[in-house]
């Protein structure tokens, strides 16, 4: 059926989500996320730098998260390939342990010198269920402060058995913990993103009694160096475990972990996504007093010990180390925030831009804001360029596709200002409206 099919792609979506729940593994791929009603191309042939083309051969440039913020050096890198086949005509998995582990866990030591042990996943959820596991055993507690996304797993889901509105202000709405425990009902404590009063009145009467506090230093931006402090010295004061979660913020500023440019240390920090350029790989550095637990508790996988992941990352990090990539990031970062800016003051619009640099989001403040990005992506889309509310940067956004990017929003920016003074804005939709959420897909 697929080979009957994958021409069309209204009619492949169909029926991919007859055979496959939910159509993609990942939420933030499902094609209604961008544009419902089968316009968005959804599955791809190949990809290379930004370019992407799908199952008929049309090229599109993608100027979303290129990779969901995995691919930093670009698609199909010529020197993360490179290795790939090496490792791949060699064998990626045997029975005994692939060298690549010692040397990536002797560089990532190196660039974070806090910390004195490595362990590898192959995906951020899970090692951030590592990471949870470890502060538990290590703390002998079981209640768990955090802010922002940490996965799919029982023990941050276990946040909304209460409400499941606790992880609204997560960046997912609306999560229904369906299937998890109701015994973890009481075991996970949500605070707010850089909040003194949640600092005061959540915070300070809960840590006595939680194994860790878990934070990402950086999303919509940065933590403040104020506040992370003060998680440090309580953390200290209360035998807890301070775990960044850098899975999204790490090799975007700089080499490293974006915690160094806070100057504050964690215990544990995870890193995934761009760590070997969208090669599945995960890490979790930390403290030897906490990392030894995971040899008395049961962490293990197959997978964990293939070749592949470490020797990308082992590349990626020496090639993002020569080409001083987080300057790179940043400087785009700072060039695609100006597009937008210009583009909106051209069209009389306001608009609200977040983000480090390397994580730049926008929006237009306006009770029409899920018609107005509809409406974006289905004319950028129009203009063969992959688009979001999100751009994160990346090295292969040349300067020619900068300018593409440039011209079209400037051109929609006009035409979605135009359509709100007509009150035309959704009458030019050509599909449903995006699901803005979680609620509305399940």
């Amino acid at each position: 059926m697929y080979q009957k099919l994958k021409k069309d792609k209204k009619k492949l979506q169909k029926y991919a989500n007859k055979i496959i729940p939910g159509l993609s593994g990942l939420l933030g791929k499902r094609p209604e996320m961008y544009l419902p009603g089968g316009n968005w191309p959804t599955y791809y042939s190949k990809a290379k730098g930004i370019n992407v083309w799908d199952l008929n051969g049309k090229k599109y440039l993608d100027f979303t998260m290129v990779g969901v913020g995995c691919s930093v050096l670009g698609y199909a890198d010529k020197d993360i390939n490179e290795i790939g086949k090496k490792i791949i005509n060699s064998g990626s998995l045997t029975t005994l342990n692939p060298p690549e582990e010692i040397e990536l866990a002797e560089m990532l030591l190196s660039i974070h010198p806090w910390a004195e042990q490595v362990k590898y996943a192959r995906t951020g959820g899970e090692m951030m269920s590592v990471a949870v596991r470890l502060a538990r055993a290590a703390t002998g507690k079981e209640k768990i402060l955090f802010c922002g996304y940490h996965g799919w797993h029982d023990w941050y889901l276990a946040t909304n058995l209460k409400s499941t509105k606790r992880l609204n202000n997560h960046l997912l709405p609306g999560l229904d913990p369906l299937g998890v425990p109701k015994s973890l009902k009481d075991t996970m404590i949500p605070f707010r993103f850089n909040n003194e009063d949640d600092l005061r009145n959540i915070i300070k009467p809960n840590i006595k009694k939680c194994a860790a506090i878990i934070l990402e230093p950086a999303r919509d931006t940065l933590v403040s160096k104020k506040f992370v402090k003060k998680l440090r010295e309580l953390a200290n004061k209360n035998n807890c475990v301070l775990i960044f979660d850098e899975i999204t913020s790490g090799w975007r500023n700089d080499t490293s972990g974006i915690h160094k440019e806070l100057g504050v240390n964690p215990d544990l920090a995870v890193f995934g996504k761009t760590i070997a350029n969208g090669i599945p790989m995960t890490a979790l550095i930390g403290k030897k007093s906490i990392m030894e637990f995971s040899t008395r508790t049961f962490i293990s996988s197959v997978n964990w010990t293939e070749r592949l992941g470490p020797a990308s990352a082992i590349a990626f990090i020496k090639k993002h180390k020569k080409l001083n990539l987080g300057k790179i990031l940043k400087q785009k970062g700072s060039r695609i925030r100006k597009i937008w800016q210009e583009a909106a003051d051209n069209a009389n619009l306001d608009i609200d831009i977040k983000g480090i640099l390397p994580l730049s989001t926008f929006q237009i403040p306006h009770k029409l804001w899920p018609e107005i990005i509809t409406f974006f992506i289905q004319e950028m889309l129009k203009r063969k360029i992959l688009a979001s509310d999100r751009c994160y940067s990346n090295y292969c956004h040349e300067e020619n596709y900068l300018k593409t990017y440039e011209e079209a929003c400037n051109e929609i920016f006009y035409q979605i200002s135009k359509n709100l003074k007509n009150g035309t804005l959704k009458i030019k939709l050509e599909g449903p409206v995006k699901q803005m959420g979680f609620t509305r897909l399940t």
